[in-house]
Parts: C-alpha cells; structure tokens; sequence
C-alpha cells in the first residue's frame, strides 16, 4: 500500500481533509459519527466513495443513509446544496438544458450565484419542468413520456404518461412530490372538464414510483386551476385556484395531502389594490409555502406561511417593485435569510433582486436568445434514487 494514493474528501474549500482507503475500512468510529460526517460531503464526494470498499457502497447506498443525506441537505441553513436548473425553449424548438449552477448566501448574507464546474445534461432533448422534491426533478417529454431525473447522480427513469378518453375538450395541471408515510414518490395529474360558468369537474389519476403504475381516484370540483405544476410543501401539493380564469380577487389554495390522497384547501392572505387587478402564483422557498401577489403594474409581495396551515401565520416577507417594461409575472426562487436580495425569474430572464435599493441585477446565467420561454427550478443535491430499491 505504499503506492497507494489518500482520498481527498472535501468537505469545504479551505479545510481538505485527507483519508487513505486503508483508514476508510478500518475506521473504529461509531456508525453514527461516520453518518454525521458524510451527509456533509457533496454528493460528488459520495459517489466516489462508494468505490472506496464493498462496506462503504453498502453503507452509502442504504436506505437509511440516503434518508438521512436527504434530510440534512433539505434543512441545511447554508445551502450548500441548492441548485437551479433551467430549461430554455428556443423559438418552439428543442429545449436544452443548461448547465447548472449553486446558489449560496455568504455570511453576510450576500447572494452568490455560481456555475458550478461541471455541466450536466438531461436525460431528453426537449422537457417541461412538473415539479422538485429531494433532489429529484420530474419532467413531461415531446414523447408523451414523463421522467424522473436526479441531476446529481444522473440517474434517470422514464415511464409512461396517463390520459383519459373524452369527447369534449380539457385542460390537464400535474403535480409532483414525496409520500413519507410510504416513502414512495408520486405524480399526481389532474384532468379538467368545463361544467357550469367558472366550474370545472375534475379526475386525478396517480402514478406511484413504488407500485410503477397509474391508480384513478375520487376526482373534485373546483375553479379554474392557475398553476401549469403544484407546488410540494410539507407532504402536499399545492395549486391556485380561481372563479375567474387569471383573476386574483376569488383564488383560494387547493391542496392535496399526497399520503391519504385527500384534497382541502387554503385562504390565500389578505391583500389587493381594490380593483381585482392582480394574481397569484405560488412558490416554495425554504420548504415554506409562498404566495406571490402579482400586481399587474405596480409590484410583486411575496407572503411566507411561517407555520404550515396556520393561515393567520401568513407574513408579508418582502416588496419588489416592478422593473420597467417587465414581461409575465415575477416568480421567486430564493430569497436570502435575511429577505435583502430575492432570485427571481422574469420572463425569459433570471435577476437578482435588491430590496436595499429597489434594483434589479441580470445575471448571464443561460443564453437568452431567441427563447420564447424559459423555466427554473431549484433542488437539493441529493442521492434519492428514481428507482425503488435501486442502490
């Protein structure tokens, strides 16, 4: 063993710590203090580890470890984990998926937003985005396919879309995200029928990663839903919904608890300019659910529900005035602790947000282009596998 190269674990920029595979599988250390250390590891650092020793692949592909990485890098204040994945479509061409990049705030709070030093692809040429969770993102295909896809280990499953037989035309919304009670991932898709004037009837069906097939269940009535995706907090997705097509003044949130496959639904908070010329979009950002009052010409609030279905606990985070000859609505994707600098896309535009001084900032993060739209997502790094049992 002589000749035999240390392994580098970085486990951050200044602070390399070297560990020969000899030590690697002799280590004396509890099961518990190697876990703490290693959910610290990027999952790059991880992968490479699984090649150390058969104990090691066993131990960072058991089921228990990749739910504990999958909690720490959820809850992990400093968000060394965060990523942003972006998706351009080209002038209704192929989309491509660009590279991705790390969000991380500094100590004093400052947004950095970084292209990291390797370039991943999808797994299609052509995708829209259905949702986040875990570090997996779900995507529909040109192929009548959907995908799930973790961007981190580059594993990938596709499998079949859903549709129903109907003589009369519909709409379809889809949803995306993790039932803990099962520990089983689901897609949820909702198709929607016009009935009376601003009523729609609708039928779900439900693809379970687990059971790898499609279950239609009692379907509901509701407004018409707003949301192209729902949005994943706290086991549960999460669609606007209105009276009026595009109109804010009658939305409500209709939630879907993704473990008992039961509907509810939310107050969306309390605001409005009086005239009813404004709308909502929902986002989630810090695993909090996030409403975002969209006025058509003055500004954006984005509202934080700080205790989960607590709708007193709806708190106005911050304003962001609208920049000038903006084009669609401003969706949030981060926002630092502090609420000082929010990441938001803007048409086919990603700008950073400073509330200290009202500015916008664009960064040259994807090749705008011809695009005609583009779409953001941010996830966890993460060793969530889109196979059951997969290791």
């Amino acid at each position: 063993m002589e000749n035999q190269k240390p392994l580098i674990i970085q486990i951050s920029e200044k602070t390399p710590t070297k560990i020969s595979q000899d030590l690697l599988q002799l280590s004396c250390l509890p099961d518990e203090i190697i876990i703490e250390i290693l959910i610290r590891l990027p999952v790059k650092s991880l992968l490479k580890l699984r090649c150390v020793s058969k104990s090691w692949l066993s131990l960072l592909s058991n089921p228990h470890f990749i739910n504990t990485q999958i909690i720490f890098s959820a809850q992990d204040c400093k968000n060394v984990n965060l990523r942003l994945a972006i998706v351009a479509s080209v002038s209704g061409l192929v989309g491509k998926m660009s590279s991705i990049y790390s969000i991380v705030c500094e100590k004093n709070s400052s947004m950095n937003v970084a292209n990291l030093d390797y370039t991943l692809k999808a797994p299609i040429g052509s995708a829209k985005f259905v949702g986040s969770c875990n570090g997996l993102l779900c995507l529909t295909a040109v192929s009548f396919n959907l995908i799930l896809w973790n961007p981190s280990t580059g594993k990938c499953k596709e499998f079949q879309d859903s549709f129903v037989q109907s003589g009369v035309s519909y709409y379809v919304r889809y949803g995306f995200g993790y039932d803990g009670s099962n520990d089983d991932y689901k897609v949820v898709k909702v198709f929607s029928f016009p009935k009376d004037e601003g009523k729609y009837e609708n039928m779900v069906k439900i693809y379970s990663l687990r059971a790898n097939s499609w279950t239609m269940i009692e379907g509901f009535n509701s407004g018409y839903v707003n949301a192209q995706s729902g949005l994943f907090a706290n086991g549960a997705l999460h669609w606007e919904v209105s009276q009026c097509r595009d109109s804010g003044a009658s939305s409500e949130i209709m939630t879907f608890d993704l473990a008992t496959e039961t509907y509810g639904v939310m107050a969306l908070p309390r605001c409005g300019n009086g005239n009813g010329e404004f709308s909502w979009m929902l986002s989630v950002l810090g695993g909090c659910l996030v409403a975002c009052c969209n006025y058509h010409l003055d500004k954006t609030d984005l509202w934080v529900m700080k205790e989960y279905g607590m709708e007193n606990s709806w708190t106005k985070l911050v304003s962001l005035s609208s920049p000038f000859g903006r084009m669609g609505y401003i969706s949030p994707l981060f926002v630092s602790e502090n609420g000082d600098e929010v990441l938001v896309k803007l048409g086919t535009d990603i700008r950073l947000f400073n509330s200290r001084n009202a500015s916008y900032k664009s960064l040259d993060i994807h090749s705008s282009g011809r695009c005609l739209q583009v779409q953001a997502v941010t996830y966890v790094e993460s060793l969530a596998s889109p196979h059951v049992g997969d290791k």
